[in-house]
């Protein structure tokens, strides 16, 4: 990819969980770093608030030394900026306070930002009093930045972004970034990576091992690979067992009996309305032959029939979207279908069993 956002490009990066966002995000920094740019990392998680996030920025501004040039100056408006309301009307603390956070960066010709986990933050914005209007206030507030500075900015989310903004009409404020897509490992790249993972010496994979697993796993996103092989190589060291299709299979069925995908689960919570929905439709999808959009929509009108068919098929056609969006399901002749059948497996005996 190189450094194509110096031509002024920001990027939403857009993948499943699990694929390695935050990983490229902080590659793309160690990058911009080497080739002279100013660069700023801000990780979201845990942060519920807005003066949290503005005690992050102060925090992260204080040693990355943009202000050498700027110098007193940079540092009394770095002073100035207020972490708590107090007795200040909020909408006023928020107007000045993110004007100055505005002020401090916009001047450097070369800044990199990447934000990670944004929509955890914006979710737990929302949950909060007027929270719809802190959040659009904040997506407005970057969207502004970006277009009226040179500062280039990288999105990435374990949640995904896209999903969170259509359900709460707020893609307009996104509609100025590039979305770049991250993808699972291909077959040779996934060979590769199993090589290299460190395992017992008792643990020698020949290829034939490798097909098998890849075999099993379809979709070769690095965490299932590894949590596979992690498991392959602990119950050959701990049970004295050997290497083989029985001990990959063994592998297999503990990982989906377990709690590695508990968070595929939990994130479920923040389709909101659509949570029951989207569960019925992720059950149907735990058979291997998959189900039909229209079996889809048979499905909610036989559990929704209170709904007309119009609304029904609306559900549906956003639900399919949301899904694919965060990796559960795949288009696959005419049908949809788990995108992996380790997560699949794990679905049918957690859900269905």
């Amino acid at each position: 990819m190189g450094l194509s956002y110096s031509k002024g490009t920001s990027l939403l990066l857009s993948a499943p969980r699990r694929v390695g966002k935050s990983s490229f995000a902080k590659k793309m920094l160690n990058l911009a770093e080497a080739n002279g740019w100013k660069t700023m990392y801000l990780d979201l998680q845990g942060i519920y608030a807005e003066s949290e996030f503005v005690k992050l920025i102060k925090k992260e501004l204080i040693p990355s030394k943009w202000w050498n040039k700027a110098g007193e100056a940079f540092l009394k408006l770095l002073e100035s900026i207020k972490l708590n309301v107090g007795n200040i009307d909020s909408n006023i603390w928020r107007n000045n306070t993110y004007a100055k956070i505005k002020q401090l960066i916009e001047k450097e010709d070369k800044i990199l930002i990447v934000i990670d986990e944004l929509t955890i933050y914006l979710n737990h914005l929302l949950a909060q009093e007027k929270g719809k209007e802190k959040v659009e206030f904040f997506l407005e507030w970057l969207r502004n930045i970006r277009q009226t500075t040179k500062v280039r900015w990288i999105f990435c989310s374990s949640v995904g972004i896209e999903n969170f903004t259509a359900m709460h009409q707020l893609s307009k404020h996104l509609n100025d970034l590039h979305s770049f897509l991250i993808d699972a490992f291909t077959e040779l790249e996934a060979k590769d990576f199993i090589t290299r993972l460190k395992v017992d010496e008792k643990t020698q994979f020949s290829e034939d091992n490798i097909q098998y697993i890849l075999n099993k796993l379809v979709w070769y996103l690095p965490f299932f690979i590894q949590i596979i092989v992690e498991e392959i190589n602990h119950i050959i060291v701990t049970e004295n067992k050997q290497l083989s299709n029985d001990t990959i299979d063994k592998a297999y069925n503990h990982l989906v009996s377990d709690s590695h995908f508990n968070t595929w689960d939990e994130r479920l919570k923040e389709y909101g309305d659509l949570e029951d929905n989207a569960r019925e439709m992720l059950k149907q999808c735990a058979s291997p032959e998959g189900v039909s959009r229209e079996g889809f929509l048979a499905i909610l009108t036989s559990k929704e029939g209170d709904l007309e068919i119009r609304k029904l098929e609306t559900v549906v056609s956003k639900l399919l979207k949301m899904l694919q969006n965060d990796g559960y399901i795949i288009a696959n002749n005419g049908n949809y279908i788990f995108r992996s059948p380790l997560l699949r497996d794990f679905w049918h005996r957690r859900f269905i069993l």
